[in-house]
């Protein structure tokens, strides 16, 4: 039981968080897809995702960037009212059963309770889902890479005869009975399964496509979706974000094969989204040429018109990375490191002896508080509290406060008089709102 409380623990205060805030940027992405959509190609548009992605697969890469001040708001410090070391904690860190609050973007907090069935019971259901999750991912993954490697590979003189160059680093097969042509990656290569009974002009135009996949390092980008959407695996947002991804990324390669492609072939393209259109796509790092909306892409594909180098065509695709990047750096620049919510600060320092330790110090020092005005209290990026409160005659004092190792780290000092001091990003409390300081002195 103590080693799945651990688990539990470690999953609800990592997991579910960076869950929370994958789920919040992908959130903006996609709020934002209709203006994207018509000011980011495609390719751009997956850029953005894949930045999406890599923050929710490997968030420590990120982290540092919360240390880089801006002279303007970010998202991240508009939307996280708790952090720890950057990591944000919109639930508690949970230490044991009790009484904790979750907290929103923007601050508003809601109470609740948990006790050690409670954790138990989470902590077996959520160890029971990424258990399926993941056997159900790498089993998909396991099943079409059986499939791809049950066919012959192409030689150079089919290279010839469907007009497509030979790549030391990339596998062609024709497989007998494949539901669908796909590409898969695997360590240092990746592998093309084409259906073997399609006719040698869907052959070529499959493979081109499918080639754009592997030049776009696609399949491990999908890789890297599948395993941030199986470990966030509750969170509905993820899974929308990871629909829309695939099709950016079909439409991405859709435009460059076109390119590639006279009048006549581009016809046939579009004429072979249609016949090899796939309802299920299937799961795992792979692409397949049919999926995710076909419909939609065959009308961007009979729409598509040759474009030419105009000085207009390259102003819209530098605003494009214009906006790509402000808005990737808006998402992960910036941010609080250390930051906590009032609430969070007065129950620290009551279980630490805080609280207890101000309250002998009045006593020594002789500090008569005003009870009648509240204390203010803040925290810092550092890991301290700062309290500031009057005394009867109306000077202020200045207590700071910290742990470290459950140590407490504590000073006293008297703050300017009769001047008030900068209370800015300080929250009031009243005195009975502190255990054992109401009278201390």
């Amino acid at each position: 039981m103590e080693l799945l409380h651990n688990f539990f623990n470690s999953y609800f205060n990592l997991f579910l968080d960076l869950g929370l805030w994958c789920g919040i940027v992908m959130g903006i992405i996609l709020l934002l897809r209709p203006v994207l959509c018509r000011l980011l190609t495609p390719g751009q548009r997956v850029f953005l995702w894949g930045v999406g992605w890599i923050g929710g697969f490997a968030p420590q890469l990120f982290l540092p960037l919360a240390r880089i001040e801006l002279p303007v708001p970010t998202l991240r410090s508009l939307l996280i009212p708790r952090a720890e070391r950057g990591y944000p904690l919109f639930l508690p860190v949970l230490q044991e059963a009790g009484s904790y609050r979750l907290v929103l973007p923007g601050g508003a907090t809601i109470p609740f309770s948990i006790t050690q069935e409670g954790i138990w019971t989470l902590g077996w259901l959520g160890l029971l889902f990424l258990a399926v999750t993941l056997f159900l991912a790498a089993r998909s993954d396991w099943g079409v890479k059986r499939m791809a490697r049950s066919g012959t590979e192409l030689d150079r003189e089919q290279y010839q005869r469907l007009r497509v160059d030979q790549e030391d680093d990339l596998v062609v097969r024709l497989c007998p009975n494949l539901p669908t042509s796909f590409v898969v990656r695997s360590w240092g290569r990746h592998e093309i399964a084409l259906q073997k009974e399609l006719t040698e002009e869907q052959l070529r135009l499959v493979l081109l496509h499918e080639r754009e996949h592997v030049r776009r390092h696609d399949p491990w980008l999908q890789g890297l979706a599948v395993v941030v959407v199986c470990i966030f695996f509750w969170n509905p947002v993820v899974w929308l974000a990871y629909h829309f991804t695939r099709r950016d990324m079909e439409l991405a390669c859709d435009r460059r094969v076109l390119k590639q492609l006279g009048e006549e072939e581009r016809r046939a393209y579009a004429h072979t989204l249609v016949d090899l259109a796939c309802d299920k796509p299937r799961w795992g790092g792979l692409t397949t040429f049919g999926e995710c909306d076909a419909s939609r892409r065959v009308k961007a594909a009979t729409r598509w018109v040759p474009e030419d180098e105009s000085d207009d065509l390259d102003a819209r695709r530098l605003l494009g990375w214009v906006v790509a990047l402000l808005l990737a750096a808006s998402l992960f620049l910036g941010g609080p490191w250390e930051r906590a919510i009032t609430a969070d600060l007065v129950a620290d320092l009551e279980k630490g002896g805080g609280w207890t330790w101000l309250a002998g110090e009045m006593a020594q020092q002789h500090i008569v508080p005003d009870e009648e005005e509240p204390l203010w209290i803040r925290g810092d990026d550092n890991g301290y509290t700062h309290v500031y409160f009057q005394d009867e005659a109306g000077g202020w004092w200045k207590a700071l406060m910290g742990f470290y190792r459950d140590d407490l780290d504590a000073h006293l000092m008297e703050v300017t008089i009769p001047d008030t001091p900068d209370l800015s990003g300080c929250a009031p409390i009243s005195w009975e709102e502190t255990e054992g300081m109401s009278g201390a002195a």
